[in-house]
């Protein structure tokens, strides 16, 4: 395969440098890379990791996904069952340390993005212009992720953001910007990738999934205009499929099908194998919440319903990372739904729930169930939930299941309070634990940067 001589080539640069700091002998020309291929060798290792699942770096794997289910409201951890529960956390509290870790390794990619940028800037030939293009997405798409995860929710342009590094230098160290810096530097970077238009799947990131990290990225802001744009564009490109192909599409363990633009884990090995199969038994170890189960209002004529759970609202639903345009319909429907245009929020609301629920019921404004009390309580605009509001989260909360959105829904609409027990306490996640520490580290030793709220 074309990936693996780049690894090799990789692998040789990597063991010629390690004699000395990259910074040292930068000037010297003997690491920085002259060819496509080998600034290739620099994506390619990252997204080697991504096609076996076996790195949290870009897009995460199983255990990332399997992590980020842990501890938002969608499994029951006043359930767990030991022993085979031992290792799960009991909620987002025990894990806040090791989040500094994903920090530093979004950086580190954003690094190899920067020397690609700084570097082939002049290259002008359709491997090279994949390579930028990549470069681009990739450097978006970690940005973006940093944001979602180390800055507070968006509440306006003049909060904190992010410390933003555009070229290779090893001694630069940034302060914060603010929250509009970094979604300027977020969004030109994947337009910037659109226009290079990354075609070959070799790259992972094409020019589809860049705008769909484009759409995730406004949705997140609130700019409902611009989702619409890049949302129904993917929607019309990519549309929803029917329940045979959604079924197979949903519990393929290694194949990316259908609508589904990017995953993890297409290939195997022994390790990523293992490691997948020892992930979905431990989450039999932990039952789905009985408010998540009785929104399956539908039960078997729902597939969701259908694939996701077995007796005692064990799971049975395949895990991964991933990027589908089903997602798309859903933030189509709450864009429209923000903006007050309540027929165009209805028709995708209804669009979702006509490929996935038999003789399902098409909503009205009428018809809408009342608001239920629930972990969210308000909406991305801090406003109480209204029916057609509710209606839409709990579509989206019933389609992504188990792809690592829930916890960002329950960040995105409020960063509610809510605990669970287990070992006869009470474990309750706080509204700063959505937003996790960057590195004690960079604090330390960057004078004036400033650490998230709570830490």
């Amino acid at each position: 395969m074309k990936r693996i001589h780049i690894l090799i080539l990789f692998a040789f640069l990597t063991v010629f440098s390690a004699c000395k700091r990259f910074l040292d002998i930068k000037p010297n020309g003997k690491t920085i890379p002259k060819t496509g291929e080998e600034f290739a060798a620099l994506l390619h290792s990252r997204l080697n990791d991504l096609d076996y699942g076996s790195g949290s770096g870009l897009i995460g794997n199983v255990s990332t996904v399997s992590a980020l289910e842990y501890y938002s409201d969608n499994l029951d951890a006043n359930l767990t069952q030991y022993p085979g529960g031992s290792s799960i956390p009991v909620y987002i509290g025990a894990h806040l340390n090791s989040k500094q870790t994903r920090y530093s390794e979004l950086y580190a990619i954003i690094r190899d993005c920067n020397i690609i940028i700084d570097n082939l800037k002049s290259k002008g030939t359709p491997a090279d212009n994949d390579v930028m293009g990549t470069a681009y997405a990739i450097r978006g798409f970690s940005y973006y992720s940093l944001l979602r995860e180390f800055c507070e929710p968006f509440r306006g342009d003049q909060q904190v953001g992010l410390a933003l590094v555009t070229e290779f230098n090893m001694e630069e160290k940034p302060l914060r910007s603010t929250y509009g810096q970094t979604v300027a530097l977020i969004e030109d970077d994947l337009n910037k990738s659109i226009s290079y238009n990354v075609k070959d799947k070799l790259f992972r990131f094409t020019a589809d999934v860049a705008r769909a990290y484009l759409a995730r990225l406004h949705f997140w802001t609130r700019n409902w205009d611009k989702t619409i744009v890049h949302a129904a564009a993917l929607l019309q490109a990519h549309p929803m499929l029917d329940t045979a192909a959604y079924h197979k599409m949903i519990q393929s363990k290694n194949a990316q099908q259908g609508n589904t633009l990017l995953r993890s884990y297409i290939f195997s090995d022994v390790s990523s194998d293992l490691a997948y199969k020892s992930e979905m038994g431990t989450l039999k170890s932990r039952p789905a919440s009985k408010e998540f189960f009785d929104l399956f209002t539908e039960k078997e004529n729902d597939i969701r319903f259908q694939l996701s759970f077995g007796p005692k609202r064990v799971n049975e639903k395949n895990f991964f990372a991933n990027v589908r345009t089903d997602e798309m319909c859903l933030m189509l429907a709450e864009a429209y739904a923000h903006k007050g245009d309540e027929s165009n929020a209805l028709n995708y609301l209804n669009q979702i729930r006509s490929k996935r629920i038999a003789k399902y019921q098409p909503y009205t404004m009428v018809n809408l169930p009342e608001v239920k009390a629930g972990t969210i309580s308000q909406d991305a605009n801090g406003k109480p939930l209204s029916p057609l509001i509710q209606a839409i989260l709990n579509e989206r909360r019933k389609e992504l299941y188990g792809e690592g959105d829930r916890w960002f829904e329950l960040k995105r609409n409020g960063c509610p309070s809510f605990w669970v027990a287990a070992n006869g306490r009470k474990y309750t996640t706080l509204p700063y634990m959505y937003t996790f520490p960057i590195s004690g580290v960079d604090v330390q030793i960057i004078n004036g940067l400033e650490q998230n709220p709570g830490y």
